[in-house]
């Protein structure tokens, strides 16, 4: 939400408003003077680095790029207040933005990220002026200041500057709506403020115990305190008794949700009702599993789960052999839970003739677990690999796949062969696809979920979670000591390199690789994780990606690499990156989740099987062969 460069301008909002209609936004607090350190970018307001930066009237040269909103320079705990009448869609913590808060309005929305605490929840109906944070500099941000951002309701992606656009020439960034801000001053804020403790504020308790009582305390703001009136549920109103104290507390009625008002009053005669939202569900959710029938080693696990209280969080179906021990193998987690039921269907793929026991167990939202539930399937010893699209032409319409049927099926990670593709699941098996052989395929001794498969010249070796690694036959291999491993690399001369997500570089070098090497380290700002790794051809530097799209260079600092553009314009979840050349000469294509890519470097120094090789099919989630 805010790039780590702070620039002193000594500019005031009033003296950069042009002469225009007032809008329907008024300041996200109470100084109409605020310092503003970085404005909206009219060039691609997109968080893209591209050299250019354009203000709402023309002006350029500034250091940060691609800003997608207005910063206010304003100190720590400076109330927050709503830009305009609307509902709360988003109340919650972010790696980037910190504590952050958007309303949708009727003509916009608007959001406030970097917040120290947050007084309002999704749902809510909130008044123009109304207190919705205290500011502060949590997530990426380098000072304290309000990331204040708008965006269009038409299409919410796009980011629009309340200022408007007067500089010479058409508006570069075409989806602005214009100069948005209204003529009047702020809103007044209605003190006192009013903090709570006790309870956690929009926190499910459930197996962890009841919630203690909640308690709060009041802030004079000003014009002095005329006490408070407490009630579960609904306003007390302004006429309502009042507690002549600085502080209190109540007990929380007891499971559901409940909504404590809290009004205040001031001696200046206004008061404000401030809401806070508690939550508490004790009953277990319910369950079901079903494997549905099939011909072929792709077998049709159908799940579902009903809460109605604080809806389900957590699901995680696990695999056993035969009576073997039970390994993760699908899991699914939801950021935002409902009540109700919830439930989909996944491929699972065996080998023939096997026999394997699957297990559910789901959570909610209060961390409440439904009774696990088990069924056992079998494919038969004559099955063969599921039809995908590939095939067609040949066999006529496809079966239909089950409801909701991930794209994974429960494959961890693909790599393509001269022999055709080798699947890693996450339960450690590996499968061959389009090979005349069959493929080895012993457990490790770890139960610890499969992350990433190297094909070495003396075989496949697999990479589990625990920094463990294993080979084909069930022989355990290097072990490295890494907490959350995300890529095992093979280079040339037989050495190893585990990535972890937290930016490590572990190196194994083989016995004809000489001494081994201590590896290094990817700075990584805050809230990002490495996602990806590859090496250069013949070496053991290679470039890594993290979460938000930075490439990082490892194993050398060669003086190209620091050519390669560290921001992209992907618009989701950078996945992957494929590496050529040299560390003098690098080229490569980073790709995101959704399959969108951007290159780096010349493309004649990838090679062919970058362009080649097997790839998942969107709809059936099955290899294409």
């Amino acid at each position: 939400m805010h790039r780590a460069v702070t620039l002193a301008i000594g500019l005031s909002v009033v003296s950069m408003q042009p002469a225009a209609a007032a809008g329907n936004l008024t300041l996200p607090f109470s100084d109409p003077h605020p310092r503003i350190t970085s404005w909206t970018d009219h060039h691609y307001p997109d968080r893209q680095d591209d050299g250019i930066m354009i203000r709402f009237d023309g002006a350029s040269g500034y250091a940060y790029d691609g800003h997608r909103g207005t910063d206010f320079a304003v100190p720590s705990n400076t109330p927050v207040l709503a830009a305009d009448e609307g509902t709360v869609i988003y109340s919650e913590w972010s790696d980037s933005g910190g504590w952050g808060v958007v309303i949708d309005h009727a003509y916009d929305r608007t959001a406030y990220f970097h917040n120290n605490q947050l007084f309002v929840y999704p749902g809510q109906h909130v008044s123009r002026g109304q207190l919705i944070a205290l500011s502060g500099s949590t997530g990426n941000s380098t000072g304290p200041h309000v990331h204040f951002e708008v965006r269009d309701l038409l299409t919410p992606w796009h980011s629009v500057d309340p200022y408007g656009w007067t500089g010479p020439g058409k508006d570069p960034w075409r989806w602005d709506l214009g100069y948005l801000w209204t003529s009047n001053p702020p809103a007044p804020f209605l003190l006192p403020l009013a903090f709570a403790g006790g309870a956690h504020w929009n926190y499910w308790y459930g197996t962890d115990g009841p919630p203690p009582p909640v308690s709060w305390r009041l802030r004079d703001g000003g014009h002095g305190l005329a006490g408070f009136a407490a009630r579960w549920d609904a306003d007390p109103g302004v006429a309502a008794g009042r507690t002549l104290a600085t502080s209190g507390s109540a007990a929380l009625p007891g499971p559901g949700a409940h909504t404590l008002h809290l009004r205040v009053f001031d001696r200046a005669g206004t008061s404000a009702d401030i809401t806070y939202l508690y939550l508490y569900d004790v009953q277990p959710p319910t369950s079901a599993l079903r494997v549905g029938p099939g011909s072929s080693t792709a077998l049709g696990v159908h799940w579902s789960g009903t809460d109605d209280l604080s809806g389900l969080k957590d699901m995680a179906i696990e695999v056993a052999a035969g009576s073997g021990a039970f390994r993760p193998w699908f899991s699914r987690t939801s950021d935002q839970p409902s009540a109700g039921g919830s439930g989909g269907a996944v491929r699972f793929l065996g080998d023939p003739g096997a026999s394997y026991q699957l297990r559910l167990t789901v959570r909610d939202a209060a961390r409440n677990p439904a009774p696990p539930l088990v069924v056992t399937a079998t494919i038969p010893a004559r099955a063969a690999l599921p039809a995908t699209v590939a095939d067609q032409a040949v066999l006529g319409a496809l079966p239909a796949q089950p409801n909701g049927a991930a794209t994974t099926m429960g494959v961890r990670q693909e790599h393509p062969s001269a022999e055709g593709a080798l699947l890693l699941g996450t339960d450690a098996s590996l499968h061959g696809l389009g090979g005349s052989g069959s493929t080895p395929n012993a457990a490790p001794t770890s139960v610890a979920p499969a992350v990433d498969v190297a094909t070495l010249s003396s075989g496949p070796l697999r990479l589990l979670a625990d920094g463990t690694t294993w080979n084909s036959a069930g022989a355990a291999g290097p072990r490295f000591s890494v907490k959350a491993p995300v890529r095992l690399l093979g280079a040339s001369d037989g050495s190893l390199i585990a990535v972890d997500a937290g930016g490590a570089i572990a190196l194994a070098a083989s016995p004809l690789a000489g001494a081994g090497q201590a590896g290094g380290f990817v700075s990584l700002s805050t809230g990002a994780s490495l996602v990806d790794a590859a090496l250069f051809p013949g070496s053991h530097a290679g470039l890594a990606l993290d979460s938000t799209g930075v490439v990082h260079a490892f194993g050398v600092a060669g003086a190209a690499l620091a050519a390669i553009t560290s921001g992209w314009t992907l618009p989701g979840q950078p996945l992957a990156i494929a590496v050529g050349g040299s560390p003098q000469a690098p080229a490569g294509i980073v790709t995101d989740a959704s399959g969108d890519w951007q290159t780096f470097g010349s493309m004649l120094l990838l090679s062919d099987a970058t362009f080649s090789g097997p790839v998942f099919d969107s709809t059936t989630g099955l290899p294409l062969r």
